[in-house]
């Protein structure tokens, strides 16, 4: 069981984090840098996991729920009419924050085989994404956007960072694992 005092960490943690994500500077600057627009999708759906896993205790089966805004926002048209469209990007935000709490609120639920697949299967996806991305080809740019004020080398440092959030992840789950393992 979570303390109080956790709880009012993690809260305040999430909280935090959603106001430094959600601001008029980022909000300014989210059509001209995509960047900003993928850090604050990893920041939001984190705050939500964070605040879901100290307050929440869902069913497992919002699981599934939980996993579709990240996947959603990052599918090209709805990723870059997040960042162009202002009443896009609330919408965007809001369910990356609902979906981490669904996550959040399921993470004790269910057992370390979905946990397991879950993480494998956004490594796929973020190393699939990344690496179209590295070689060049216009996800989400134009022709494939014809909207997309992004450039392709813009996505390039997309993939950078994530491929810098990924490992970042990877490192804390094998350390997680690791300690769990000695123990």
């Amino acid at each position: 069981m979570i303390s109080y005092k956790s709880k009012f960490f993690y809260l305040a943690t999430s909280v935090a984090i959603v106001v430094f994500t959600v601001n008029p500077l980022t909000l300014q600057v989210l059509r001209e840098n995509p960047l900003i627009l993928m850090v604050s999708h990893y920041s939001l759906y984190f705050a939500g996991i964070l605040a879901g896993f100290s307050l929440f205790r869902f069913s497992k089966i919002l699981v599934i729920p939980a996993v579709i805004p990240p996947i959603l926002f990052h599918l090209p048209y709805f990723f870059v009419e997040s960042g162009v469209n202002l009443s896009w990007t609330f919408v965007d935000y809001a369910s990356m924050i609902l979906g981490g709490l669904l996550l959040g609120g399921t993470l004790k639920q269910i057992g370390n085989v979905i946990k397991g697949a879950l993480f494998v299967l956004y490594m796929i996806g973020d190393t699939t994404l990344g690496v179209l991305l590295i070689l060049g080809y216009p996800v989400y740019s134009p022709p494939d956007v014809p909207f997309s004020p992004y450039t392709v080398s813009q996505l390039v440092e997309v993939s950078y960072l994530m491929f810098g959030i990924m490992n970042a992840i990877l490192f804390g789950v094998l350390g997680y694992t690791l300690r769990k393992l000695l123990n």
